[in-house]
């Protein structure tokens, strides 16, 4: 019912306004609970505020819903008044409606990214960096691949992760970190394919770690194939994703810690200081050997070269004296006494020819007591030029 209704006062309760207490035309707020006034006037009861809340809501949406007698809306009356739209309006409307519409294809691709375009859920197309359109959502949408971004996956951080067994049967502590960023030659494969992509890099990288670490030797490890180790660890990581077309490029695999577990290690330090004083010791006694090796075989060799000299000379001295004794026995055959004579006059020569010699003739009239050990020459000694 309008608030102008002309039927009982002016007021929208149906009474005049004017705040009278009782009466059927009073406001609400002024009307007891009870019923009526009780002593002219006196103290009134407190209204039911929910229903009279109640009874508002129910004449507003008489009111709207056009019921009640009299002349209506009217302006300045406080009626509410609908917008009234002609045909520029609705067109207005309309293409804004339409624009923000078409906008939902507007793609701006950064230079560090990539965008997926599926449709209905179906991959279609890449976006390379640059402004690109599709066809508007629900039809087509599109999602940002940060494809240049360098990712870092730590593994290792808790002991069920980092302990494994080598080849010798012994435990590792191995920590290290897979580096990692979305391929981009199929950047849809990140995003169809793989459920979790990080989560698969993840047990991929530690899954191929344990199956090197068991074919490698604890020592070598920790001291000398690291680098050999990351290499075919990234390797074959890189070559089972790209079995599950994960969509994920291996950058690298950098080992951080390998080490033997905390409770064995000062034992393996002390096995280590033990394998480092042999190998000291071998390496002294090596050299050694190099020293006194090459010095005997050199005297060996020396040996052997004069003894095979001596044998030379004593079989070409006994050569010649049997050369020699056979031309003698031949002059002798022919000639005996004067070969006889001959040879003793060479063996005189020979023995007298080393001593000292005094020769006395009996008619030279020599005194008989003559003290010959004064005639005798003193021994000189023979320099380098009488040699």
């Amino acid at each position: 019912m309008p608030w102008d209704d002309k039927t009982k006062g002016s007021g929208p309760w149906g009474g005049d306004g004017k705040g009278s207490g009782g009466g059927e035309g009073g406001s609400p707020w002024n009307r007891p609970s009870g019923g009526g006034d009780k002593g002219g006037g006196g103290n009134k009861e407190s209204p039911d505020l929910e229903e009279q809340m109640r009874r508002m809501q129910e004449r507003f949406r008489q009111r709207r819903g056009g019921s009640g007698g009299g002349g209506g809306r009217r302006r300045g009356t406080g009626g509410a008044q609908m917008p009234n739209f002609g045909p520029l309006g609705f067109l207005v409307v309309g293409g804004v409606v339409l624009l923000s519409w078409l906008s939902t294809g507007i793609v701006i691709v950064d230079p560090t990214q990539q965008a997926a375009v599926f449709r209905f859920g179906k991959w279609q197309t890449n976006f390379g960096p640059g402004l690109h359109f599709h066809l508007p959502a629900p039809i087509e949408n599109h999602t940002l691949l940060n494809v240049e971004t360098r990712n870092e996956k730590r593994i290792g951080s808790s002991q069920e992760e980092s302990l494994m067994l080598t080849q010798d049967e012994n435990i590792v502590d191995i920590q290290f970190s897979v580096f990692w960023k979305i391929d981009t030659a199929n950047p849809e494969n990140f995003l169809l394919n793989v459920r979790d992509p990080e989560l698969a890099v993840e047990q991929v990288a530690e899954s191929v770690m344990r199956e090197v670490v068991g074919k490698t030797s604890l020592q070598n490890i920790i001291t000398t194939e690291r680098d050999t180790v990351q290499q075919s660890v990234a390797a074959q990581t890189q070559a089972l994703l790209d079995e599950y077309r994960t969509g994920v490029e291996i950058l690298s695999i950098s080992i951080g810690k390998s080490d033997p577990p905390q409770q064995v290690i000062e034992a393996f330090n002390d096995v280590n200081v033990a394998e480092q004083d042999a190998e000291t010791r071998t390496n002294q006694a090596t050299q050694f050997a190099n020293e006194i090796v090459p010095q005997a075989r050199g005297t060996a060799q020396r040996l052997l070269q004069e003894a095979e000299a001596y044998r030379d000379r004593v079989i070409a001295d006994a050569g010649g004296e049997a050369s020699r004794f056979d031309q003698i026995y031949e002059e002798y055959r022919k000639a005996p006494r004067v070969t006889r004579e001959r040879m003793y006059l060479e063996t005189m020569e020979r023995v007298l020819g080393r001593t000292d010699k005094m020769i006395l003739d009996q008619n030279s009239g020599a005194v008989p007591y003559l003290p010959l050990e004064r005639t005798r020459r003193p021994a000189t000694t023979p320099n380098n030029g009488d040699q």
